[in-house]
């Protein structure tokens, strides 16, 4: 569980300093969901959750393509943006990462609240 944890930090602290480097809004990623329609995210960052999210959570991401990771990005950010509690934010992550059988743990549901959090 700690070489996850790691991952995932190492992960976070790497997106972190590519986006503080990266304005380029080129990428082709979706903007947005039917999830949260009202919702704008830059398309890199989308662009950059997705990769993240493929490489810290595989099980999750398996036969997922772009668009529906990038939604779980989406619909995060409207939550947040919408000033729901991180507690609320957290439990609409598990329940729209879960992929088939598999469902991020809290813990990973809160890292992905906070990926999510620095990007918005």
């Amino acid at each position: 569980m700690s070489r996850t944890t790691a991952a995932i930090a190492a992960s976070a602290a790497a997106l972190s300093l590519l986006l503080a480097g990266c304005n380029d809004s080129s990428a082709a990623a979706p903007a947005s969901t039917s999830a949260a329609p009202s919702v704008q995210v830059d398309p890199t960052k989308a662009g950059m959750f997705v990769v993240n999210f493929r490489g810290a959570f595989p099980k999750l991401a398996e036969g997922r393509d772009d668009k529906a990771i990038a939604g779980i990005f989406v619909s995060t950010c409207g939550d947040i943006k919408a000033g729901k509690s991180d507690a609320d934010v957290t439990e609409a992550i598990i329940k729209n990462a879960k992929n088939g059988a598999a469902a991020p743990s809290k813990d990973e549901a809160a890292t992905i609240h906070q990926l999510s959090k620095l990007m918005c």
